[in-house]
Formats: structure tokens, sequence, C-alpha cells
């Protein structure tokens, strides 16, 4: 992308999450460094296996999440097609496990 093409995408981010705060349904949100910064970690047999890089390789990776409370799937799905993102690649909408306690 160009510098203004960037520039563009920050601040169409920025009005993004503006909006999430305003409609007070942004909890969370952040950037992920690239995948090929992961770490993996699986246990077999009971030994831990550290390895470098993603555990699945795919040209597809998720790049940053927003957690958000809204009441139902439909004003989950109405954020997501609203998010930057939805543009040019595609938003993964996800519920959370409720841990009880």
């Amino acid at each position: 992308m160009t510098p203004a093409q960037q520039q563009e995408g920050m601040a169409a981010y920025q009005a993004y999450g503006e909006a999430l705060t305003k409609a007070g349904a942004l909890k969370n949100s952040n950037r992920l460094r690239p995948i090929s910064d992961a770490t993996t970690v699986r246990v077999a047999d009971g030994k831990s296996q550290v390895l470098d890089g993603p555990y699945v390789d795919s040209k597809e990776q998720l790049g940053g999440y927003y957690l958000i409370d809204v009441p139902d799937l439909d004003a989950a799905l109405s954020w997501a097609a609203r998010c930057p993102g939805a543009t040019h690649g595609t938003v993964e909408v996800r519920p959370i496990w409720s841990m009880s306690a």
C-alpha cells in the first residue's frame, strides 16, 4: 500500500474503534504481530513441544481482534460488516465461552 492508502486505512480503523466505544460495545482490541513471529506449543505424550512459527500454514492470518459486548449475533454481525477489514479480507465472528465461577 502507498503511504496515503496506509493513512486512509488507519483512519478507517480509528473511526471504527471510536464508533464501537461510543456505542458502549468495545471491551478490548489489539493488533497482532505477523504470523512469522508466532511460536506454537503443544503437548504430546506428556512432553511439551515448542515450534517456531504458526501451527497451520495458510494464506490468511489473524491480524487483530475486537472484543465486543453486544446483545446478540445479529448485532455482532452488523458490527463485523462495518469493520474496515471486511472490505479487503474476512471478519470472523466468534462468541466467547462464558466461564462460571
